[in-house]
């Protein structure tokens, strides 16, 4: 009985251990998060932090648009983008249990209109295969066609011709649109929305009461907003405005659309507190008040390794190799170990999101029962690492791994980058300066068997890039190259997402051309099929 006692007595010692070391820790992470929330010019950051079943921490910083008063708060709502994976395959999880769906199963089985580009690899594929990263597609297949506005059928048509570039269930490439088919399954197998299944079997019995599925209602601006709202009795909205860079100026902008083309896979909106919520059932593996919405072995699922990220730069900055080792992708998890050189490292699991101004970061070390989630409305994953930085100084203080400025690091590894790219244009520019042909040579129509065609237009200011309903100016860089702004193509992209075209011309007449974000199919090539008037 003494024996028991000894061992109840140290395990709650070591429990009031960490929850004074996270006690003392808080005051200088937050200090961090103040300064480096300033250092990446982000307008806003909301974060919570559980232990043990509760959350013991939960606070915004900043605010919910720039240079207005409004601040984000834990309750403040924003797109979670690629986090909803964690949600959806949770759901998912569920059907298994129920015996709706099965984790292997051919995906024909459920929609037998699936299709890739390889008969036999379709016919293979299955439910796991969706949810794992681990298709052969190539990285990110169809985002450059997202990202222009393409809608969910013109998604699945793109995506069905692109090809096998990688090992079918052996090397890791991440994607979004294979979730989005997931999506298009339950649906099918359930008659009923992805909004509609989250709210009932998810939000509700986890009272995530902030948290919802589809568009997100803007705040209304302006004195007229504000009379408008009072006359409608509405509360004003808790929500944040997504953040872009425009110039060097941290800009507000709205909701991507194309953050719902398919809503189990980028769909969900929510906020840290309901986060929070979230990771305590999560940390609990499927439970909520001592009842399993989740069994323990579909939980088990989603945390077993089904493809490794062998592919990870040194410098990655999503995974710094300095911290984190052995990194894998279960089903809505990333997994893998952090800890500091000839420390005792430490599992975790992971999942971030990032698109058209809002970033998302959520970390749990099971075996220590914490967690820690980081959203704020700037950036994209080209443009913001801060919930990285955050994440990491926070495990760092937790672990006492040491001083290490994350954000000033990340910071300056992106600004290397854009240099370095910026620097190898002007650098052969410099050695092969070369002007350009006569404008009228590359007016016309082009055409790729993906893409479909644009047009090139000739006005008193230059050429104009003509796709779709987006008019688009060319300046010109060197020779039959012209440069143009990624955000006037498509309001996804950022101020950093340079856009260059180049034309092949033969004599005097351009023959094809090719565009740096159009650059997935088997040919990146624009054919000349029609000459300028």
């Amino acid at each position: 009985m003494r024996f028991i006692f000894v061992l109840l007595s140290l395990f709650f010692s070591v429990q009031s251990c960490f929850s004074d070391q996270l006690t003392n820790i808080l005051p200088t992470f937050e200090a961090y998060v103040q300064k480096s929330l300033s250092e990446w010019q982000a307008p806003g950051v909301s974060i919570a932090i559980v232990k043990d079943g509760q959350i013991i921490y939960e606070k915004g910083f900043g605010v919910r648009e720039v240079d207005q008063p409004e601040p984000v708060d834990a309750y403040t709502v924003m797109p979670i983008a690629s986090l909803s994976k964690n949600f959806l395959v949770t759901l998912i999880a569920q059907l298994v249990d129920e015996g709706v769906l099965d984790w292997d199963a051919p995906v024909k089985k459920y929609l037998p209109d699936f299709r890739l580009s390889d008969p036999d690899i379709t016919n293979q594929f299955t439910v796991r295969d969706l949810l794992s990263h681990r298709s052969g597609l190539k990285g990110f297949s169809a985002d450059s066609v997202w990202n222009l506005g393409y809608n969910a059928t013109e998604i699945r048509d793109f995506l069905a011709q692109l090809p096998f570039e990688k090992g079918f269930r052996h090397d890791y490439a991440y994607q979004n649109h294979l979730f989005g088919i997931a999506s298009d399954l339950v649906e099918k197998v359930t008659g009923q929305s992805i909004a509609s299944l989250f709210q009932a079997r998810l939000f509700n019995p986890l009272a995530l009461t902030y948290s919802n599925v589809g568009p997100i209602e803007q705040p209304k601006k302006g004195l007229w907003g504000a009379i408008k709202g009072w006359f409608q009795k509405k509360p004003k909205l808790n929500v944040a405005l997504p953040h872009h860079v425009i110039g060097t100026k941290t800009t507000a902008t709205a909701t991507s659309p194309q953050m719902y083309t398919f809503m189990g896979s980028t769909g969900v909106n929510t906020c840290a507190h309901d986060l929070g919520l979230w990771m305590i059932f999560q940390l609990n593996d499927g439970q909520i008040n001592g009842k399993a919405l989740v069994s323990k072995a579909q939980i088990t699922q989603m945390r077993t390794s089904h493809v490794q990220a062998t592919n990870l730069r040194p410098d990655d900055m999503q995974f710094p190799a300095v911290r984190m080792s052995q990194i894998h992708y279960g089903m809505g998890w990333f997994l893998g170990n952090y800890g500091g050189e000839g420390t005792e490292k430490v599992p975790f699991l992971s999942h971030m999101g990032g698109f058209g101004g809002v970033r998302s970061l959520m970390t749990l070390v099971p075996n220590q029962k914490l967690g820690i989630v980081i959203i704020s409305n700037f950036g994209s994953m080209r443009v913001s690492m801060l919930p990285e930085a955050l994440r990491n100084k926070f495990l760092d203080l937790y672990l006492n791994l040491g001083e290490k400025d994350w954000s000033k690091e990340n910071l300056q590894k992106m600004q290397e980058i854009r240099t370095k790219n910026k620097q190898y244009k002007n650098d052969y520019r410099l050695q092969n300066p070369r002007p350009h042909h006569d404008l009228k040579v590359y007016v016309g129509q082009y055409k790729n068997p993906l893409y479909g065609s644009f047009e090139i237009q000739q006005d008193k200011q230059g050429l104009t890039l003509v796709y779709k309903d987006r008019r688009v100016s060319l300046t010109h860089w060197n020779g039959d190259e012209f440069e143009f702004k990624g955000n006037d193509l498509t309001p996804i992209y950022s101020e950093y997402d340079q856009g260059y075209i180049e034309f092949g011309v033969q004599g005097q007449k351009a023959l094809l051309s090719a565009i740096n974000l159009m650059f997935e199919g088997k040919s990146e090539i624009f054919e000349r099929v029609k000459e300028g008037a």
